[in-house]
């Protein structure tokens, strides 16, 4: 049973209103939860000999007067990973040389350290490069279309690319905050690829499909709207999009559950934005087209 997509826009319209509603809502109640990257600090995964409980490290954090800027995951057996404020030197060496005296021997298995001004660094430049991502897919559509008849607007077709690619983002980002809030989840610098790598996913199908609008515009018989002509267009393409889709997710799937385990949510990312992106360029983008046009053909009128 084929599905007429443009016919029943404000069905679609309606869900994606409610996503990005409940993600703004979702992002101002829960907030980023920023890891190192952005914040700065160090990060520290020790091993002890004995072993050790986790109550017995808080304990010991608070004798420093971390308690407040120290967090302690377990990891392994015996293994746990320290989250600190930047520190001096100084004053981590003696937190190390305290810890192995009253808490017991430990092996140190990795430690990095990124400065605060680093971090606020990379938060300027990961928003630096999703704006100007956007800016240049925008520029880049309106030109590669720009001689689509002009009742059409070739600022359109970017207009409703960057509405999707916004929904898109907005999405991921709220349920990465839920899981920051729930899992303690945190937004790295592997999270800012995975956002960019779906946009360039995302823009892709949408191009696809506006690409087929702009052939059959050209095409367009006398009994056809513009309505028409983007449904044809949508339906021309669904089956092609859908299934890079899903040959782009099976593997993506595979890692996901039997991938690494540090990369376990860059790939869940992944596969949020390739679906949402999926979802966006045939229920989301199409529709904004024809909403918009309709609606700049009736303001005309008057």
């Amino acid at each position: 049973m084929k599905i007429n997509i443009t016919a029943h826009r404000h069905i679609w319209l309606s869900i994606s209103g409610a996503l990005i509603a409940l993600s703004v809502a979702l992002v101002s109640i829960f907030g980023f939860n920023l890891g190192l990257d952005f914040l700065g600090g160090i990060r520290w995964t020790v091993h002890f000999e004995e072993p050790v409980e986790l109550q017995e490290m808080v304990a010991f954090f608070e004798t420093q007067d971390l308690e407040k800027s120290a967090q302690i995951q377990p990891a392994a057996d015996n293994d746990f990973l320290i989250t600190l404020e930047e520190v001096s030197d100084t004053k981590l060496e003696n937190i190390s040389t305290t810890m192995k005296a009253e808490v017991g021997a430990f092996e140190e298995k990795s430690f990095r350290r990124v400065d605060s001004s680093i971090g606020a660094h990379f938060q300027q430049k990961a928003f630096t490069a999703i704006v100007t991502a956007l800016l240049g897919i925008i520029i880049f559509i309106a030109i590669a279309f720009r001689k689509i008849p002009k009742s059409v607007n070739p600022w359109r077709f970017g207009g409703a690319a960057i509405i999707a690619l916004f929904h898109d983002v907005l999405i991921i980002l709220a349920i990465f905050t839920v899981l920051g809030a729930v899992a303690d989840v945190e937004l790295d610098l592997q999270f800012i690829t995975a956002v960019l790598a779906t946009l360039g996913f995302s823009v892709n199908d949408t191009i696809v499909i506006l690409d087929r609008v702009r052939e059959n515009l050209r095409l367009q018989k006398a009994h056809e709207d513009f309505q028409d002509t983007i449904e044809k267009s949508v339906q021309q393409t669904l089956r092609r999009s859908i299934n890079t889709s899903v040959s782009t997710l099976l593997p993506l799937l595979g890692l996901l559950f039997f991938g690494a385990d540090s990369l376990f949510y860059f790939i869940l990312a992944l596969v949020i934005g390739i679906t949402i992106g999926t979802y966006s360029s045939i229920f989301l983008a199409a529709p904004v087209l024809v909403t918009w046009k309709k609606w700049a053909d009736r303001r005309y009128q008057k």
